[in-house]
């Protein structure tokens, strides 16, 4: 019996695949590029047209790489690729605002020159990172889903290692009803909440199953997408039974559509199978899905039709994603307007745990009677949430950002004020400048270039005549403190460097920390630059400022002498206990790196977005983190 309901389904799967309806979407934006070549190939009656004379491709340090040796398997698409050593784009033209649909293929091979799969690079769309360190050792194709709200999307590829490589894009604008805003639901150890605002979020498609069914191309699939079965990631195969329809699902207003997911998703499904006489096989029917990474979200579609049953009403059961439960008591004839064989799909967002697996389960509710007990799925997304690290409302992410705004937005306050009382003190010396010159003046003496002592000349003044270097004598410290503060400048306590010298980390006679700032020769800090450094600097006292405590001019040096700050001594009290130290350090690094005195020591925005988000990730309490010593935030 079991061998005639088997083959009646192969023939049933066989007729409703080759009778599939043909693809009838229409997309306004669909761009497919063949990457690395100057002519078109054919992929599933789809042409991809070649990235060496098409306009989409940014000038950059890229070339076109052949695959010599072939297999006579492979598809067109990826007996070539563009190889990059730099950073390339590509850049396409956006009709339609909305959901796009973003695949990128890649086919490694090794040529004379390259290995493609030791190459290591980062992609980003529109800024926003989707592929961080990836490295890709068989064939292999990225799916994103992303909102695209501006009038044009470019993707952007950056080496991480000697070189990376692209074969294939295609970018597609998707249906307005693939994501939409509406019943997604937050599935977790608490009670079942509301997830809003899920069109937002990139997505990236980790599984795409057909549950009871066979493979699917992107020959018969609305979308081109490839759907597979459902055997390999069942727990207790025995447990479930096939059922197969050779009717085409009943598609109602408010249900899934073709483009949701093709005809023969909804056709198929596993159920219960009543048979079996393991015990565990009563009660649920379970399958793993590998997902990798532990405390990301992932958005859960699962997709049914009610293709058991004989009338309505007959069909109730519970569904729990990782354990816990995500729908008790699921009523499909009330879910499709009391229509049978009507497709429907639910959006869950759930949180990864530790074991690296996501584990759907289904079972027959308490309102089942004992002869009509069952449960069906039919299909099965598995979507991550990428680069998201908001907890289990999202509530958090919005007060994580504010956190985030305040420690930049204070670290740009006070840079903002020292350059105000920067500018102040030279529109001052221009107008002391205008002024008749008094009969005695005093100032700074040159340093002497080929070495020798400096010293400050003090005089008589009139009383129009500012007393500056006056007060700073008690600052003066001699340069034999500062060698013996810095172990006669070792190198190995420098903690930064800048377009006018290092940095060294310093530890005073009383003990006292301190960091030292040594001019070099041929920096950009003149002798103005370094009087108006002590004159700004010695007036100022803040929390959020590292005080100067005294400078040095001898022997042809020019060194500033700061009291060390704590880091978490500078941020505000409102915030403490609320920030990770390693996150806080990263936003920190990531500040300064912004306010280096030449634009070539300053990160990109792009280096600005990753270093955001890997502090975004070191604050989220999913991410392993180690715990951070005090001496992690006694930095300068």
């Amino acid at each position: 019996m079991d061998i005639q309901i088997h083959h009646t389904f192969s023939l049933l799967s066989l007729l409703s695949l080759l009778f599939a309806p043909t693809v009838a979407f229409a997309p306004t934006d669909n761009y497919l590029i063949n990457c690395g070549s100057n002519s078109n190939a054919l992929d599933f009656s789809r042409v991809f047209i070649g990235d060496s004379t098409s306009t989409f491709l940014s000038e950059g340090k890229s070339i076109a790489l052949k695959n010599q040796n072939p297999s006579p398997n492979l598809s067109s698409l990826y007996s070539n690729a563009r190889v990059f050593t730099s950073e390339l784009s590509y850049k396409f033209h956006i009709n339609k605002n909305g959901t796009h649909l973003v695949r990128l293929h890649f086919s490694p091979f090794v040529s004379q020159s390259y290995n493609l799969s030791t190459a290591i690079f980062n992609v980003s769309a529109n800024g926003f990172p989707i592929l961080s360190h990836f490295s890709v050792k068989h064939d292999d194709l990225r799916e994103f889903i992303m909102m695209v709200d501006s009038k044009s999307l470019e993707i952007l590829f950056n080496p991480a290692s000697e070189f990376g490589f692209v074969s294939a894009i295609e970018v597609i604008s998707a249906p307005d009803d693939l994501i939409v805003d509406i019943d997604t639901k937050f599935v977790g150890p608490s009670e079942i909440k509301e997830y809003k605002n899920i069109s937002s979020h990139v997505l990236e498609t980790l599984h795409r199953i057909n549950v009871g069914g066979s493979k699917i191309t992107p020959f018969n699939d609305t979308l081109w997408r490839t759907w597979i079965p459902d055997d390999d990631f069942l727990v207790l195969k025995s447990a479930a039974k096939r059922a197969v329809t050779p009717h085409t699902p009943n598609y109602q207003k408010g249900g899934a559509s073709r483009e949701v997911a093709p005809d023969n998703v909804y056709m198929t499904a596993q159920q219960m199978n009543k048979n079996n006489l393991t015990m565990s096989a009563k009660f649920n029917i379970t399958w793993e899905f590998p997902v990798g990474s532990h405390g990301v979200l992932h958005l859960v579609r699962l997709h049914f039709c009610d293709i058991v049953s004989i009338s309505l009403n007959q069909l109730f059961f519970d569904v729990f994603i990782n354990g816990f439960s995500a729908y008790r008591d699921l009523d499909l004839s009330e879910l499709t307007f009391h229509v049978l064989a009507s497709p429907y799909y639910i959006d869950f967002v759930v949180k990864s745990d530790k074991s690296g697996f996501m584990q759907i389960s289904i079972g027959p509710s308490e309102l089942s009677s004992p002869l009509r007990a069952n449960a069906i799925l039919n299909g099965v997304e598995i979507m991550k949430m990428v680069n998201v690290v908001e907890l289990e409302t999202g509530s958090k992410r919005g007060s994580l950002w504010i956190i985030v705004v305040s420690v930049l937005g204070g670290i740009a306050a006070i840079c903002l004020a020292v350059l105000a009382v920067v500018i102040a003190l030279e529109c001052r010396k221009k107008k002391e400048k205008e002024k008749p010159k008094p009969v005695e003046s005093m100032g700074w003496v040159p340093l002497p270039i080929n070495g020798g002592s400096s010293y400050s000349r003090f005089s008589e003044v009139t009383a129009n005549v500012s007393p500056g270097p006056k007060l700073f004598f008690a600052l003066k410290i001699p340069f034999s403190d500062i060698q013996y503060a810095t172990n006669n400048f070792d190198k190995s306590l420098i903690i930064g460097s800048g377009g006018f010298g290092m940095v060294y980390k310093g530890t005073l006679r009383d003990n006292t920390k301190v960091a030292v700032k040594r001019s070099v020769p041929g920096s950009r800090q003149g002798l103005p630059e370094f009087q108006t450094e002590i004159t700004v600097l010695s007036k100022i006292r803040h929390h959020h400022l590292v005080s100067l405590i005294g400078y040095c001019e001898e022997q042809s040096e020019r060194i500033l002498r700061h009291k060390k700050g704590l880091l978490k001594q500078i941020i505000d009290p409102k915030l403490s206990g609320q920030i990770k130290p390693k996150s806080l350090k990263k936003f920190v690094e990531t500040a300064e790196k912004c306010l280096a005195e030449y634009g070539i020591d300053r990160p990109t925005m792009g280096d600005v977005l990753w270093n955001l988000e890997h502090a975004l990730q070191l604050q989220e309490p999913g991410t392993r983190t180690a715990s951070c010593e005090d001496s992690n935030l006694n930095e300068p």
